[in-house]
Parts: structure tokens; sequence; C-alpha cells
């Protein structure tokens, strides 16, 4: 077997070069996502690079890529310090988080990660968001951290996922009886407004003017300048111009009572799994209507038509996700701290756990203060 050899890729060029390498090695992975894709990073790099310095770590076996850490270094501010910055290629707007390798060759991912200690003099903080807490570079980040007394902090979310019955009847009788009535309620209310329809438009039909329905009707969502910023707009852009140069993950949904579009689900097909990614709908709509209830019934039964097996919420603790009875995936959010950079663990960790805690012990030996002068001034 052949000698592991580590690069790290620098330039958007050599990036653009290795998509069909990158495909074959995700199919593969331990952790499969759209956030994953060659489609979806390249992208958001095009987009949002600027300021920012390309970290591709990646793994060969002569000419052969067996490993890749999306990554990139970038420059932060906090309280008054300057920090470099590891952190995934994406980031924050990235769901899942990861590396690619094949889970047989165990010698990959110890590389990859040898690598970042090799290379501690270009970095304050290694900050992996959203990989899965029981994947294998989870336990690899944590032994590195503790074989070199590296400092780690983890805190961990859930996702909340639901999988996907052949019909929706069938797929309706796991949910609460209420939530079921609430559901036609809200449909029954939509309906005596106007018919109720959705497109569905994903692979060629996802297009440019089909997300700019999208756009209006967030003008009058509960965040309506989310889609003012030239860099979301440019994203998607980006996103929909893959349809034409290979795979297009993007799949928009769209709600109209009475022949106004008035809300909206959008988000990616990956191995037939619909990875929600964001949703809204015109405020102005009357509401005694709960639509987004009739939205999302909406989409899981063109979801279930389109015969997709999962829908993934992704990350977020919103109460209307536990009403789906959904299942849980547990994810972690990791900073490992160089520790021979004493300050970024003081600009992480003691500003911003003891220095609160001392102003509260502030503020109530104030308070007490305060108290006594009112009991002094009540008793002269």
């Amino acid at each position: 077997m052949n000698k592991l050899i580590i690069k790290n890729i620098q330039d958007t060029e050599t990036f653009k070069s290795i998509q069909k390498n990158w495909d074959q090695l995700l199919a593969d992975s331990p952790t499969k996502s759209v956030f994953l894709t060659w489609e979806w990073l390249y992208s958001w790099w095009k987009v949002n690079g600027n300021n920012k310095e390309l970290w591709l770590i990646t793994a060969w076996r002569g000419d052969e890529i067996v490993g890749i850490a999306p990554l990139m270094r970038e420059t932060r501010k906090k309280f008054g310090l300057s920090l470099h910055a590891i952190v995934n290629l994406g980031t924050p707007q990235n769901d899942v988080g990861g590396f690619l390798f094949n889970p047989k060759d165990v010698d990959v991912p110890h590389s990859l990660f040898n690598y970042l200690d090799q290379n501690k003099d270009k970095w304050d903080i290694v900050e992996l968001n959203e990989f899965a807490s029981n994947g294998p570079e989870h336990n690899l980040l944590e032994n590195l951290s503790l074989n070199n007394r590296l400092l780690w902090r983890e805190e961990k979310n859930s996702h909340y996922f639901i999988t996907l019955e052949n019909n929706w009847e069938k797929f309706s009788e796991r949910l609460a009886r209420k939530f079921r009535y609430n559901l036609r309620r809200a449909l029954r209310l939509a309906e005596e407004i106007g018919k109720v329809e959705i497109e569905h438009f994903s692979g060629n039909t996802a297009t440019w003017e089909a997300f700019q329905t999208v756009i209006e009707i967030n003008r009058h969502a509960n965040y309506p300048r989310l889609y003012n910023s030239p860099s979301e707009q440019m994203l998607i852009k980006e996103l929909i111009e893959q349809t034409t140069s290979g795979q297009s993950w993007l799949d928009i949904y769209i709600l109209s009572v009475n022949n106004k579009p008035v809300a909206y689900e959008y988000g990616f097909v990956y191995e037939k799994r619909f990875e929600d990614w964001r949703s809204g709908f015109d405020t102005r709509f009357p509401t005694n209507v709960s639509i987004g209830k009739v939205l999302a019934m909406q989409v899981v039964q063109k979801c279930i038509q389109e015969n997709y097996n999962e829908i993934d919420f992704l990350r977020g603790d919103e109460s209307y996700k536990q009403e789906w009875m959904p299942s849980e995936r547990s994810f972690s959010n990791i900073r490992l701290f160089n520790n021979g950079r004493i300050f970024a663990v003081f600009a992480y960790w003691w500003l911003q756990k003891i220095k609160p805690a001392l102003k509260k012990g502030r503020l109530n030996i104030n308070e007490k203060k305060d108290k006594i002068r009112d009991e002094n001034n009540a008793n002269p």
C-alpha cells in the first residue's frame, strides 16, 4: 500500500478540479449530507471566501485522494484579540459537518488530524460544528486533545428527522390525535379562503425564476431582510447553476392559496432524504389559519409522493418539529484550544464563562447595597 501524502489545497482552481474525486470519496464516507458535497461547498466558497483562507487538507495515495478535511482559516476578533480559527468550510451556514474518508481506511483520519496538530503554529482554535457525536472524527479529535493535553470543549445538540411511509394515511397514524386534528382544521380554514395548491421545483425546474417567488414571499415574512443580502442570493444562484453542470440538490416548495403564493419551504435532496433548510410565510395571511401547518403537511405529502425516505429537520430545537414525533441524532460543536496560545483560552473561556459570573456577583453586591440604603432611608 502506497504511503499517505498530506496536501493542503489552498487555491480555488485546484478545489474546482477535484470534483470527481470528491464525489467518489463522499459516497464511501461515514457522514453523508448535501452540506458535504462538492457542489455546496464550492458554491459557498466562491460567494463567501473573501478574507478567509482555504484549508482543504487532503490525503493522497499516489494519484488518488483518499481523504478530505474541508476546512478554512479565518481571523476572529474576541474582546480586542485577533485569533486564527480553523473551522468547517461553509461555517456558519452548513448544518452538517464531517470529513470525507472510507471508514475502513483507518490511517486516513489519523493523518488528517495529525496535520492539524503538526501545524499548531498556524491556529489558536479549531472549531468543528455539527459533527456526528458518534462519528469517528469525534473520537479521534477527543483522543488528539487528550494525548496532546489540549483544552477541549463540546456542546451537544439534536437533529430531528422523520422517516416516511409509502402513503400519507399510514404515516399520519403515528401522529398525535390532536395534531392530526389541527392539521385538518388548518387546511379546512385555508380552503375556505381559496384553492390550496403546492408546487414542487427540483432538478432542472429549480430555477432562479422559481426562487424569486421565495424572495417575494419573504418580503412579508418574519425575517424580510434575509434575501436582501447579495451573498444570500448569489449562493442560491451558484447552487442553481450546478443544474446545468452536474447534480442539483435544490428542492423548493411553494404553497399558494386562492392562486396567491403565501408560503415557501426549501432545502436539498440527497440520497432520497429531504434536508429541510429554510421556510417562511406571508405574515399578512389571516392569523386564524395556521398556514405553517398547512405548508408542512403539504411538503410531507409531496415528499411521500416523490418516494423520499426521510425528512431531516437539521439543526435547531424549534417546538414545531416535536409535533411530528421525530427521531433524533446527536451532533456536537467542538472547540479545541492550542495549548501554546493561552490568550485563545482567555478569550473563549475566561471572558465568556468567568466574566459573566463576576458581573453577576457584582450585581448581587450592588443589590444588597441598594437594599441596605433603602432600609436606612426608611428608618432615619
